[in-house]
This record gives C-alpha cells, structure tokens and sequence, in this order.
C-alpha cells in the first residue's frame, strides 16, 4: 500500500481561513484546510444531512405530447455539486466559500459519476487524518541499503565472538572464537591485518585449530590503548594497538574462573585517573580492577619473560591485598582488587553473561541466563583511601525476574531506558527503578533475542534474533519501524546459523554502522543517507525522473520517479502538495498519465502492474492486473469507451474494462480484434479524436488504428529485423577495441557494449550497432491537421534515433520528409510536444537541450522529394544535465511554459523563451505572476547572475554554436597531439619527461580546454547503468574513463604537495642524468667530480725527513704508509695480504650506492606481534 504524505499548504490565499461566529473555529487553525478545521459536532451534523437527503430524480428525456419525460431515480444520500455546495454551507452557516467547496467536491468525487455520498467523504476524511498522524509521528527509517555481507577467511569456518572499535585511526577488530584477531578498515572491504593468539613458546602453524582455548570476550581501553581479551583458559590477555603492530603486553594468569564477560570505564577528563576493569565470571561472581596509573602502567614489570610479555599471577592482584607483602605492596601501587556477587549465598551460581559499569550511580547493571535474579542492578562495594580498608555500603538492589533469564541488555542514562533481550522472543523495555513490570514489550521476532542496542540520537532500539534478522523500534511509539533480514550464505537453507557471545555492535558518528555476526561472516548496516553520494544542487526526486506531467483542472504537475514515489507540486509556487511513496512497491515507475477529466491518475510499473489514482489524496481506485511481468510503456485511458489501452513490452495491446468504479482489482482483456501485428518491444504510444491510436516498437514498427473497430488503420512502417551478421561484426570490432574506446562508470562499461534498449532515457549516447534498426523513441499527432483529410500533408511525427519523421494519413505519400534534430551525432529525442495550434515543436534530446521548431507551413504538403531541411529553429538552451525524458507545454494565465523532466532527479520550469522559472523542490518558491522570484536570468548552474548574464539567458545564436564546434576541434587535434607526443615543449624532447606527459594528459582527460560553465562532461553525475528499457547510464567525455581520470587526478595532486614541501624549482635533466635510475630531488643529486692537484711545497713531517723524502709528490703520497708506528711497521701492502675475508667486516650495499656495515643484533622474540 502506497504512503502518502500530505504537504501543509503555504498561506498563499488558496486555503482560506474560516472564521464566523458560532463555528467552533479557533485562531489556530487559520492556515488549515477547510475539512481539517471541522470540529465534531459539524461532522455529525454534516452525517445527518447526507442520511436524511432524498434526492430529486435525474431527468433524461424532457416530457413531448405523447410521452412523459423519463426520470432515473437517484439513490438516497447521493449530493450533486449544487446540493453538496448548499449543504456545506447551511452546516458551517456561510456561504463565503463556495469556490473551494467546488474543488473539494471534485476531490471527493473520485468515480467521476458526478456525485458524492457520506462514505466517500468519510474515506476522504480518513485518509487525510491518518497521514497527518503519519507526518506527525513518523520517524525516519535509519537502514536504507542493503546489508554489506563480508567473509572473514582468516576465522577458519570458527564464529567471530565479539567486535569493538578502536581508535586513532577508526579501525574494527573482530575476534574469532579460536583466537584469531583481524583488523578491519571503517569500509570493511577486507581486513587490514590478522593476529593469532598463542601461547609463549609454541609455533604458528597451518593447522585449521592454532589455538586450544576460546575467546569468551573483549574490550578496548581508550585511555592506555589497550585490548583485554578474556578466554576459557582462566587467563586476560591485554595486547597493545598503540601502534600498527599489535602485540601481547600483559598476562593475567591462573584466575580461579573463567572471565565470561567484561567492561571498562575510565574518567574521560582525567584519562590517567583510576580506571575500572570489570570482569564477570562463570561462578556468578564480578571481579573489580582498579587500575591506578593506567596510562602509565597497568600491572607491575617484574615477571617480564624474554619475549617482553609481563606475565602477572591472579593472586597476587586478587588475593589478600591487605596482608602486608612486598610484592602485593608493589602490585597495589597499580591496581586495586575488590569483588560482588550477582547471586546471593547458597544459591547455585550462574555465569555472568553481560555486565555494565553505571558511573553516575556508581551501580552494576549484571545479567544471567536463569529466570530468578536475571538481571541485578547493585551499588558497587567501596574503597576508602584513607582507613586503607574496604568498607561495605548498604545500598538497594533492584531484582528484575524474567522468563528465560536475560540474554542481552543496554542502557542509555539520558533516555532512563533498559533494554533487554530473552530467548522468549521478546524485547523487553524497562524503567531502571521499576523491576517489577517493563514500561512495554515488543513482540515481532520470531526465535529468541540475542543482541540489542540503543541509539540515542534516533531514540530508536535495535535488535537481533538467532534467525539473522534485525528489527527496528520506535521508543516513543513503541512500533516496529523496520524489519531487515540479512541473507548470510549459511542461513540461507533454513538452518539456524551460528553466533558468537556478543553477535551486534553499534557504531555511531561519523561511521553510523551497525554490525552484526554471524558464523565466519560480518554484515555492515549503515545508517541514514550517509552511503549515498550527496548532492550539492537542488534535485526533485531522491533518483531518475521517469516524467512530470500537468494536469491543467488543478493547475499542478505531477512527477514520478524510479524509486516508485509520486509527488504532486503546484504549479503558481513551486510548493509541494502531497506525496505517495511506495506507489508500486519496490517496482519503477515507467509511465504516468491523466484521463480525460483530469481528476484520476494512472501509473505504469515495470513489472507490467497498473494503477489507477485519486491523485489529489494518494487513494488507489483501481489495480490493473498485469497479463504478463512486462513494462509498461504507454497508457490511453479512453473514458468514453470506458475503457483503458495500455502497451510495453509483451508486444500486445491489452483491454481493460473501466466501466464499474467499485471493482478495484481488474483483469486484462488481450483479445484485441487487429491481432499482435508488433513483432518487438512497443515503446510508445499516442492518441487523436475520434479514434485514432498510433503505436511503435523497438524494430521501428509504426502502426496507427481505428479505436472503434480495433482493427489497424494504416501501416506506416513495417519493422525491419536485425542484421545478424552486420551485428556479429560490429561487436566483433567493437571487442578488439574495448581498450581504446570504453570508458566507464561505476564499474560497467558504456560504450562497447552493444544497447540493450538504444531509446534509453538514462543514457546519453544513443548509438546503433550495425545491423540495428532504429527504434521509435515517440510518436506524436498533429490534432489540428488530422480533421483535415483532404490534405496530403503531415499529420503524425515520431522520432527515430534523432531523426524526426514526417507522417501522412490521407496522402499517396506517407513519409513527407524528415530532419535530424539533435546538434551531435549518436543522440535520440525521447520527448516531444507542440502547442494548441500545432504551430511550434518542443524537442528534447538526451544531451539536456530543449530546442523550438517553428512548424507552421512545415510539411503542409507533399512534395516529389522528400523535405530534407529542418523548420525554422526559433531557439534552444541548455536545461539539464542528462538526457530529458519528458517535455510538456504549458498555457497558464501568465503565459506560456514548458516543464522538462530528466535522468539527473530534476523537473524543471521553463518559460516560452528559455526564461529559467525554477527547479521543483527547491526552498525558495515562486510566483508566476511575478518574474522578479523566478530564478532567471540565473541559469541551474550559476549562482552569480551578473557574470553569467551573457549565457543566462539560454537562447542560442551562431556564435555559441561555433564556439561549441571549435572546442569540439580542438579536443581533437589535442587528442592526435596527445598520441604522437608532440604536446612536449622543445626543451623536453630530449629528455622524454614523463611527468609533464602525465600533466598535460591530465589537462586535457580533466577538461581544462573548455570553457562552457555548463558542460555536460564536468556537471553531469555518474549514474549506475541497469538492465531496463530505459537503460541507466551516463557516458563520459573523457580520454581514458572515469576511474583512469580520476587515478590521474589523485596522482597530479600528490605530486602537486610533494612539490610544494620540497621546492618548485627542480632540473630535470640534473635528476635524470643516468637514465631511468633517477631521484626526483636535487637533495640527493650527484655531484660532478671535479680533478685537484696538491701543492708541491707542502711542509714535511719529521718521519718523511727520516725516510729521507726531500719533496712531496702525487705518486710518493699514494706509497707513503701514513700509519703511527715505528720503521718496522709493516707496509700497507704487507698488511692487506694478511687479512683475509672472513676478518673483514661484512657491508651491504645500500640503493644511493654507500657502503654500510651490517649490524648484527641478537634476535628478539615476540610470538603475538602483527606481521
């Protein structure tokens, strides 16, 4: 069932205020609707008036000599509009609003029979009431995409038993229940790293279990960096995550209890402050750890093993610490011991399976999987600095007993809520200090609860049952707000998946994720809008536009979009009316139409469903059944006939019968007299009085048919079948050239593959492999000249592949002549319109642009040739950014429009003469009857209008058009540079600079060349492409596509900072010197080598003069032995032979070609360290 949402009107005069004496109306409510404003006792007394109405019967035929007149009784209650008029107002006792009453009447009326009754306004009424509740206490559903499923490889096929959040970087960590720790980027796309745990002195090996022992628990301590990791070997291990390397610091052995559970709290303000470690146990026992200095150290160093772990014994921390002993002494001046009980004495223990730490109350929230005592709420047992002894407060508890214990729990002091999970299926939702009955219970799931959380911001509750399904609550209106169930590759078969202990995370700002577990997979569910690309301009629809018609009765356009939502919007503001979502369900909208008395709204879906609308409340009339699962691509509501035509792609025309109001479900009738002559896809539609209908497919079948005989008037074109191998051939060249020519968008290629559908309104390029015929994207009659049927002129026009046909009905000639509209090649016309008078042309092209053709004595009469040359053209601009999917023409009492709706989730508003109205959606509404709030002369890309008030105006002349085509060669003479290299300066050439290469290409793939604000390339965004008739895309002007481009781009800006940091003035040719072996920085430059000579009057030492040496010369310097010694010292030559290589020292040769001595240091073990 759709939901709609009713818009409250702006105070534009429309919706008067009543006010009049003795109404019972306050000043409040002078801004609502009259029906809204009506108060009890004028319902009941508006009721009576209906129930006690007896209406006068209608006359059919007037009274003659002979006969009486024929009279048809009316039923009782029934109220035309001068009779519902009147009673109104006797109720309201005036009569001051009459021309509302007559558009409320015609809300009302939604059979079109020309009354009313007491149970269609009451459905009205109802509608009306129940959304304005709906707007009042709706919330917002916080998963809107789809779980992100990942397989944890490194678990072994073991459950991941718990997952935190660590900080400086953001990083998840999950732990699996045989010890292997992985590191997870905030995208979760796969883990950064992975540890195993294992005990000193063993050895990692390739067997699936490494490790004898479960983790039962984790948690992360802020303030120290620290992982404290609780297992079943009676043991806390507490790693560091300081740095990259995670490895083991601390070893808390030899426990009397295995740790089930655990929680840390720390003073925020005073990070180094004492801190506590709560450990729940399996004897039903809580252990407290104060940990005094925790920044600094957390257990005392003593016992450090050789691989620098610090192993500390669970009795010298826990046992005994006010016996005087030396080393508890020196324990105690870093943590402090104390324990409490969940059970009382002499009472079999549980295990603990969650506890909390409450710091405001100084209490311990704790809870066990039995029904007696399951969840405590207990004092904690304080320390007294002073007496140095513990001293027992006596403090109440509060006992909550719960059926099947408590599985899992959560607390948020600002909201005073607790929330708890039983394997009762059950949420359970309490006040703190009232145990004895939850403020409410939640019942949905379907097996039992083992994870819930709180989001504060959202006031909403998840949880999470054993069959993988997360529900969402809405704590103020205690309801289900959503339901997701995540689809794991091992619950997919029925079976009950696996989980560990603590299967759900929640992580809130700025990541905004819910995590959850499940045997060796991770499902990441984000919150809100935050995995959706923001966009900086005003957009109609969150998605693609599939068109936006007017329905001229209530002066208000109606939009429709791909993600099934229906929005109404008034045409004099801008303002939104009313919204119904979920139209069709999940499925896209692909069609959308009025009936000839403006008051029902059809729609068409892409699963081949149709649905009938009273568009001004969201109230679904009629539902279409669909003769097969295929879309709709045109609707003809035929009220005379009283019937409705619809065609798509079951290649059919299928009969529905509009003639009973009260039958909501009607089926098809595909009986149609003239046969299935479509041997494709039809795409599109039209219909002329009397009875003219013209149809056309994909293979470029054009048929027109008379509507009272339903049998084919004329056939225009017979559809041509594809050339097989022309097709075979075309891919096979298109594939030896992928590397060259695709370019593409999220992953999917958009121009080597052949079109699935060529007339796509959510492509741009719109380019026909060979061997294809033209599809005919639109059909459209010129009503003005069809009475005309001695004319051998043109009378229909449709548009095939950008080439507007020319069609006459009447003449021995069909195709009078044709034109190509579109001002690049490969482009289509998806939409077209004319005026009253068919005297002007509204085309719009899939590059965004609307152009004007003056047709007036175009195609008058036939000729011997076929007219090859275009009409007149009056005008064109730029309207969007993406192909247009629909135009129509708008004649208002101010003048003349146009409203234009696009693939780039904009309807737009349009005057006659390019005028810029408005985007619809935007804050700011206008007044047609005012120019100075439109947004013209500002154009949907510029902001400033005094420098852009040359181009805001929209309207093209020569010069733009040229100064288009020279830009257009200049992209390709910089494209034929860009391959023959010739873009270096003469100064490079030698030196084949890579770098500049890359810098210009980037100049060029980034577009820098152009200098239209309004380009295409640069504006338009990136849409994902989907198999449909319409296939989604958006086709890049770049060299290289879009990933390359922007590979280039984060390249060209590291480049840019480095240069920045290390200097802008770098020699090339001095860092490039030896060939590829370069350093992009004159920091590490070679030096030359340049010759010296020594001076030759040097003065001699007192050993040369021994030796006899008179002078100092270049070759007595290389022999003299500068060694201190006496004459007997051996020579170098001497000493070099008496070394050999095992005395020498061992050296390495380093990547800038220094010789360094190796160090050679002992090794140092560490087993639990990162690789």
């Amino acid at each position: 069932m759709a939901t709609i949402a009713v818009v409250p009107p702006t105070a534009d005069g429309k919706r008067k205020s009543v006010a009049f004496e003795n109404s019972g109306f306050s000043d409040k409510d002078k801004n609502a609707r009259l029906e809204e404003q009506m108060k009890l006792h004028h319902l009941q007394q508006l009721m009576k008036e209906f129930v006690n109405h007896k209406p006068d019967g209608v006359v059919i035929q007037e009274a003659s000599t002979y006969f009486p007149p024929k009279v048809k009784e009316r039923a009782p209650g029934l109220m035309n509009l001068e009779e519902f008029k009147t009673t109104v107002s006797r109720v309201l006792k005036t009569n001051e609003y009459d021309e509302y009453l007559e558009k409320l009447f015609l809300k009302l009326d939604s059979t079109c029979d020309g009354f009313v009754d007491w149970n269609e306004f009451c459905t009205y009424l109802l509608l009306l009431y129940r959304e304005n509740d709906y707007m009042s206490t709706k919330r917002e559903i916080p998963f809107l995409a789809e779980a992100k499923i990942t397989h944890v490889i490194h678990n072994r096929q073991e459950v991941t038993t718990k997952m935190i959040t660590v900080d400086n970087p953001t990083r998840y960590v999950s732990f699996s229940k045989e010890g292997v720790i992985n590191i997870w980027h905030p995208h979760m796309s796969y883990p950064e790293k992975h540890v195993v745990m294992m005990d000193e002195g063993t050895e990692q090996s390739n067997q699936k279990r490494r490790y004898k022992t479960w983790i039962t628990d984790a948690v992360y301590m802020p303030n120290c960096n620290k992982i404290a990791i609780a297992t079943t070997s009676r043991d806390i291990r507490f790693y560091d995550c300081s740095t990259n390397q995670y490895y083991l610091e601390f070893h808390l052995h030899a426990m009397t209890d295995v740790a089930s559970c655990l929680d840390y709290w720390y003073d925020h303000k005073f990070p180094n402050s004492p801190s506590l470690l709560l450990v729940g146990v399996d004897s039903g026992a809580i252990h407290l750890l104060y940990f005094q200095r925790p920044v600094t150290r957390l257990f005392s160093s003593q016992n450090k093993s050789e691989s620098g772990v610090v192993r500390v014994p669970w009795n010298k921390v826990a046992v005994n610490q006010d016996r005087e002993d030396k080393d508890k002494d020196d324990m105690k001046k870093y943590v402090l011991y104390d324990k409490m009980y969940h059970e009382r004495p002499r009472v079999v223990p549980n295990a603990v399976r969650q506890v909390r730490y409450i710091p405001d109350k100084n209490s311990i929230i704790s809870s066990t999987s039995s029904s007696n005592r399951s969840l405590v709420i207990a004092n904690v047992t304080s320390y007294q600095k002073e007496s140095k002894e513990f001293t027992d407060k006596v403090f109440k508890e509060y006992v909550f007993n719960i059926d099947k214990g408590v599985e899992c729990f959560d607390f948020n002091k600002n909201l005073n809520l607790l929330v708890t999970g039983s394997l009762d299926h059950l949420v359970r939702l309490w006040n703190q200090y009232v145990p004895t009955k939850p403020m409410s219970v939640l019942e949905g799931h379907a097996v039992g609860v083992i994870g819930v959380k709180i989001h504060e911001g959202l006031e909403q509750v998840f949880s999470y049952s054993k069959d993988a399904v997360v529900k969402v609550w809405d704590i103020k209106e205690q309801s289900c707000l959503q339901t997701v169930g995540l689809k794991f590759p091992n619950s997919i078969h029925g079976r009950m998946p696996e989980h560990g202990e603590f299967p759900i995370h929640l992580q809130c700002s700025p990541q905004d994720a819910l995590l959850v577990t499940c045997n060796d997979y991770i499902g990441m569910l984000k919150l809100g809008r935050s995995s959706q690309p923001t966009t900086t301009h005003t957009v109609t629809h969150d998605t693609q536009l599939c068109g936006a018609i007017y329905n001229p009765f209530f002066k208000q356009v109606v939009t429709g979009c791909d993600s099934s939502h229906v929005a109404v919007w008034e045409l004099e503001s801008g303002n939104k009316s009313i919204v119904f979502s979920n139209a069709h369900g999940n499925e896209e909208i692909t069609c959308m139409v009025f009936d000839e008395s403006w008051r029902r709204l059809i729609t068409g879906a892409r699963n081949g469903t149709i649905k009938v609308w009273n568009f001004q409340n969201g109230h679904n009339l009629h539902k279409l059944e669909p003769e097969e699962e295929a879309e709709v691509t045109g609707i003809l509501p035929l009220v005379d006939m009283k019937m409705i035509v619809a065609v798509g792609w079951s290649r059919k025309i299928t009969v529905y019968d509009d003639s009973d109001p009260d039958n909501t479900y009607i089926a098809p009738n595909s009986h149609w007299k003239g046969g299935q002559i479509h041997k494709d896809d039809i795409l599109t539609l039209d219909h002329c009085h009397p009875h003219f209908m013209a149809t056309a497919g994909y293979d470029g079948e054009l048929c027109v048919w008379n509507l009272e005989t339903e049998k084919i008037y004329l056939r225009l074109r017979q559809g041509q079948p594809s050339d097989i191998s022309k097709a075979i051939e075309f891919l096979t060249s298109q594939t030896s050239n992928l590397s060259s020519i695709q370019s593409t968008q999220n992953g999917h290629p958009t121009r080597s593959r052949p079109n699935s559908r060529p007339n796509s309104r959510h492509r741009r390029g719109h380019r026909l492999p060979q061997g294809q015929s033209a599809p005919v994207d639109k059909v459209l009659f010129l009503k003005t000249r069809v009475p005309f049927r001695q004319s051998d002129g043109a009378q229909l026009v449709s548009s095939e592949a950008g080439n507007i046909f020319w069609w006459s009905l009447y003449g021995t000639k069909q195709q009078i002549g044709y034109f190509y509209a579109p001002d690049d090649k490969d482009e289509s016309v998806l939409s077209m319109c004319t005026d009253p008078d068919n005297d002007r042309l509204f085309t719009s092209d899939t590059q965004g642009n609307i152009k004007i053709w003056d047709i007036k004595n175009y195609c008058i009469k036939a000729e011997e040739r076929r007219i090859k040359s275009p009409p007149p053209l009056l005008g064109q601009w730029k309207a969007h950014d993406s192909p247009i999917v629909s135009i129509e023409y708008i004649l208002h009492e101010s003048g003349e429009y146009l409203v234009s709706a696009s693939t780039d989730k904009t309807a737009r508003l349009w005057t006659i003469e390019g005028h810029y109205v408005g985007t619809f959606g935007q804050k700011k509404s206008w007044n047609l009857k005012n120019p100075l709030t439109w947004m013209h002369p500002r154009t949907p890309w510029t902001t400033n209008s005094s420098s852009n008030s040359d181009k805001s105006d929209n309207i093209s002349d020569k010069s733009e058009i040229e100064s288009k085509k020279s830009i257009n060669d200049n992209e390709s003479v910089i494209n034929t540079d860009l391959k023959n290299s010739k873009i270096l300066s003469k100064d490079a050439e030698a030196d084949v600079n890579v770098d500049v290469i890359m810098k210009d290409r980037e100049s060029i793939v980034n577009g820098d060349i152009t200098e239209d604000p309004t380009d295409s390339s640069i504006l338009a965004p990136n849409l994902k492409i989907r198999a449909q008739t319409f296939a989604l895309g958006d086709r890049s002007k770049t060299i290289l596509g879009a990933r390359v481009t922007q590979h280039l781009q984060n390249v060209k800006e590291a480049r840019k900072e480095r240069r920045r940091k290390f200097g802008e003035e770098i020699d090339f040719k001095s860092t490039m010197r030896y060939g590829k072996i370069c350093s992009p920085f004159q920091a590490v430059q070679t030096k030359d080598i340049n010759e010296s000579c020594l001076p030759t009057n040097l003065p001699l030492s007192q050993q040369m003069l021994e030796r006899g040496i008179t002078a100092m010369t270049d070759d007595l310097l290389l022999q003299f032995d500068f060694s201190m010694g006496s004459m007997d010292t051996p020579t170098v030559d001497t000493e070099k032979k008496k070394l050999t290589k095992t005395n020498l020292p061992e050296k390495s040769q380093t990547s800038h070609g220094r010789r360094s001595v190796v160090r050679v240091t002992p090794p140092f073990k560490k087993n639990n360290t990162i690789l």
